[in-house]
C-alpha cells in the first residue's frame, strides 16, 4: 500500500512538471506565431524581426536554453508517464469501450511523437538550414519563401501543425488539472473552448505561412 501511494505522488508531480512544461511551451509557441505572422507584412518586417531576436545573444541563448530544457523535459516525462500507464494495465480490456473524449486526448502520445520529429526537423531545416537548398542567415523572409517553394517540406509542416493543434486543444485543458486547479463545470466549458480556440489559431496561423509560400512560388512559376 506504501509503495501504491508513493508511487501516485511520483505520478503527480510529474504530472504538475509537465504542466509546467508545457505552460512554457505553449507561450513559446504563441510567440512564435506572433512573430512568423510578420511574413504577411513582407521581408522588411520580418527581417528586422529576425534581428531583433539575434540582437542579444545572452537573451537568445537563454531563451534556447530554457525552451530546451522545457522540451526535454516535457518529452521524457510523457514517455515515462505513458510506459507507466501501460505497467498499470498489462492487460487490455476484454471489450473496450471509449469514453467520452476529445480527438486531442485520444491521440496524444501519437501527436507528440509527430512534433518531436519536427522539432528535429525544423531546426535543421529553417535554423542550421542543412535541409534547405539556399539558406542565407539573415534572411528569413527569404529562407521560408525558398524553403516552401516546393510541396514536400510544405506538406510535411502542414501535417505537423495539424499535430499541434490537436496535442494543444487537450494540453491546454489538462495543464490546469495536472496543476491542481479545480474549476466549476461552466468554468471549465469555458476552459475548455478556449483551447480549442487557441489550437485553431495556433495550427491556422501556422500552417498558413508555408501554404501561402507555396502558393506564392506556383504563382510566380507559372
Amino acid at each position: 500500500m506504501a509503495t501504491s501511494v508513493e508511487l501516485g505522488a511520483t505520478s503527480v508531480t510529474k504530472k504538475a512538471l509537465m504542466a509546467t512544461t508545457g505552460v512554457v511551451l505553449t507561450a513559446y509557441v504563441v510567440l512564435h506565431l506572433a512573430g512568423n505572422l510578420l511574413y504577411f507584412a513582407g521581408p522588411e518586417a520580418l527581417d528586422a524581426y529576425g534581428a531583433l531576436l539575434h540582437r542579444n545573444a545572452g537573451v537568445l541563448w537563454s531563451a534556447r536554453a530554457v525552451l530546451f530544457a522545457s522540451f526535454c523535459i516535457h518529452v521524457v516525462l510523457a514517455l515515462d508517464l505513458s510506459m507507466r500507464r501501460q505497467v498499470a494495465r498489462p492487460i487490455s480490456y476484454g471489450r473496450y469501450e471509449r469514453a467520452a473524449s476529445s480527438l486531442g486526448a485520444r491521440t496524444m502520445l501519437w501527436t507528440g511523437l509527430v512534433l518531436l520529429g519536427f522539432v528535429v526537423y525544423h531546426v535543421l531545416h529553417l535554423t542550421l538550414g542543412l535541409f534547405h537548398p539556399a539558406y542565407a542567415p539573415g534572411r528569413v523572409y527569404s529562407n521560408v519563401s525558398v524553403a516552401f517553394s516546393s510541396v514536400v517540406p510544405t506538406v510535411i509542416y502542414v501535417v505537423s501543425m495539424i499535430a499541434l493543434g490537436l496535442h494543444v486543444s487537450h494540453g491546454a485543458l489538462a495543464m490546469t488539472q495536472s496543476l491542481g486547479l479545480t474549476l466549476r463545470r461552466e468554468r471549465l466549458r469555458a476552459l475548455r473552448r478556449l483551447s480549442v480556440a487557441l489550437a485553431l489559431i495556433v495550427a491556422v496561423g501556422l500552417a498558413a505561412i508555408p501554404i501561402t509560400a507555396l502558393a506564392l512560388a506556383l504563382t510566380r512559376g507559372r
